[in-house]
């Protein structure tokens, strides 16, 4: 009898083949090394992998818009007649009529249903004052008074805040005649006037344009660079004024301390002045150390600044 055993592989992997569910054991330690391959690979590219890139030209910086103003000398608008406003004659709504062309049927139409041909590409249509549903204000009179003063910046309605506070009415009372709309209530009228100051008068102030701005601007850091520059040279060239000394002992930023003088304090009092000063050294382009001057040494300080600044 042969009592020799037939020697075998550990794992014949003709089996395996034919056989797949020998390989289940495998299974573990296959997916734990692609597991640790996987992490590797993240981790070094960690960065390209997280990395988020904005696309260029989607976002238009909006401080390059500029809403270009007229000229316009300020004052105080006249008094609202608040009890027209609440019983508005023929001739206040005829004028109504006339401002709502020139400024509101452009958008609006001409008989307030939505349809003028400016407001074709907007979105959400301008409104239709035919249609009592969907106001983001409301439709009483201080609310359609608030939506004029102060526009609806996500809807596109602009503000009128320009036109005269009757002038705004009158746009109001030509509307109201469209549709029907809420009753004026005194309370309503009351509320307005306590917010706006209408039967007092608004003081408007004036405006020029944006580019006459920047101009005027431009034009006064020139002047105020070279009265900068200019004083410098005479605190330079001043050695026995007592006024240039105390500036040399207690200043820690000449051109600070010149153009917060031409800012605040050329047209102030030497008590302004001081208390200026005082309150806020550094802020004034000063040490410390002059908060321990006397009044008159800080009165003749005044003084040299003003001198060598004018």
């Amino acid at each position: 009898m042969n009592t020799k055993r037939k020697l075998e592989d550990e794992i014949n992997f003709k089996e395996v083949f034919t056989n797949p569910l020998r390989m289940f054991g495998w299974i573990f330690p296959i997916f734990i090394f692609l597991l640790v391959v996987l992490g590797i690979y993240y981790v070094k590219n960690l960065s390209e992998i997280s990395f988020n890139q904005q696309p260029v030209g989607l976002i238009v910086d909006s401080t390059y818009f500029k809403k270009e103003l007229s000229t316009k000398k300020g004052g105080i608008s006249p008094a609202v007649d608040l009890a027209l406003v609440e019983k508005p004659t023929t001739d206040f709504i005829n004028k109504g009529k006339d401002l709502y062309k020139a400024n509101c049927a452009s958008c609006h139409g001409e008989n307030g249903l939505g349809n003028g041909s400016a407001g074709a590409t907007l979105n959400p249509k301008p409104r239709n004052f035919h249609n009592k549903d969907g106001w983001t204000n409301g439709r009483t009179i201080d609310m359609m008074y608030k939506t004029l003063q102060e526009g609806i910046i996500k809807n596109g309605m602009a503000a009128y805040e320009y036109l005269p506070p009757a002038d705004r009415f009158a746009i109001i009372s030509f509307i109201r005649t469209f549709a029907e709309f809420p009753a004026i209530k005194k309370e309503e009228l009351t509320q307005l006037d306590n917010q706006y100051q209408l039967s007092k008068g608004t003081v408007v102030p004036s405006q020029i344009p944006i580019k006459l701005a920047e101009e005027i601007l431009i034009e006064e850091n020139s002047v105020n660079e070279k009265k900068i520059k200019n004083a410098i040279k005479l605190l330079d060239a001043s050695n026995e004024n007592v006024g240039a000394n105390l500036l040399k002992q207690n200043s820690d930023n000449l051109k600070k301390v010149f153009t917060s003088f031409i800012n605040f304090n050329k047209n102030q009092n030497v008590d302004a002045f001081i208390s200026n000063v005082s309150s806020n050294p550094i802020n004034f382009g000063f040490k410390l150390s002059i908060t321990k001057l006397k009044k008159d040494e800080l009165s003749i300080l005044y003084t040299y600044l003003k001198t060598i600044l004018s």
